[in-house]
């Protein structure tokens, strides 16, 4: 024990206020650090893509049946994009944004699926068909070690999706610019149509391969969230390839 008696006298005084915590509290805030230290697992990413295409669905459904919300289709595009990159390149994992994202992405792919089934009627169920068989093949095909996602193969996707976005990009702003359909409305729209799916169908192996070696190598738990970010975000890539290309097909 101390000589000095203001030291003692505060020392008892915080004794005697720790005693008095509540049991409850003391366990509460250990399990909120428990919680912080939870590794990243397969099982739990998988339950933040379920919710955010939860979220997705819902506000897709509402825009699909409500027609004034169709309207937001250009905002919704510009809004998602705008989300997608802050996400992407903030430093923390933002789960709030995240599910904002999805429901602004719901308006999107709500409004260009309506417009799309219009002009061809069935070719929302056949695109959403053909996606969900895609990702599954893709699946099955990381999954059997039938395409191995190294550094090469990174590589070679990486530099391949950048250079479609920047195209992308410029074909959108021509697009909006003169008014006319771009590439997707001339002779090779098909043959863009069928690069952009493929691209976005091989990413979906990097989004697999990253889940596989967050958990394996016990990511924080709050990575399951920007995981789950990257695996919708070439869903709904994939899906607006494959509805473009199906609408090529069907006008030709």
């Amino acid at each position: 024990m101390s000589h000095n008696p203001v030291f003692n006298r505060s020392m008892q005084t915080g004794l005697q206020a720790a005693r008095e915590v509540p049991q409850d509290l003391v366990d509460a805030e250990f399990s909120k650090i428990a919680a912080k230290n939870e590794p990243m697992t397969v099982e739990g990413t998988a339950g933040k893509i379920a919710a955010i295409f939860v979220v997705l669905l819902i506000t897709a459904a509402a825009t699909w049946f409500f027609q004034p919300l169709q309207a937001l289709l250009l905002p919704a595009m510009f809004v998602g994009l705008g989300l997608a990159l802050w996400i992407t390149f903030s430093k923390k994992v933002m789960p709030g944004v995240i599910v904002g994202y999805a429901a602004v992405e719901g308006v999107f792919l709500g409004g260009i699926s309506a417009m799309f089934e219009s002009q061809y009627p069935g070719i929302v169920q056949s695109a959403v068909l053909a996606t969900l068989t895609t990702a599954g093949a893709m699946f099955a095909a990381y999954r059997f070690g039938w395409i191995k996602v190294d550094a090469r193969f990174t590589r070679i996707m990486t530099f391949a999706v950048v250079g479609y976005m920047i195209f992308a990009v410029i074909n959108l702003g021509f697009v909006l610019i003169t008014g006319g359909a771009g590439v997707y409305g001339s002779a090779f729209g098909w043959l863009a149509g069928l690069v952009g799916a493929g691209l976005a169908a091989f990413t979906l192996n990097l989004d697999f391969e990253t889940i596989m070696v967050g958990a394996r190598d016990k990511w924080p738990v709050d990575m399951e969230w920007r995981a789950a970010f990257g695996l919708a975000v070439t869903l709904i890539w994939l899906y607006v390839e494959i509805l473009r290309l199906l609408s090529i097909f069907n006008r030709d």
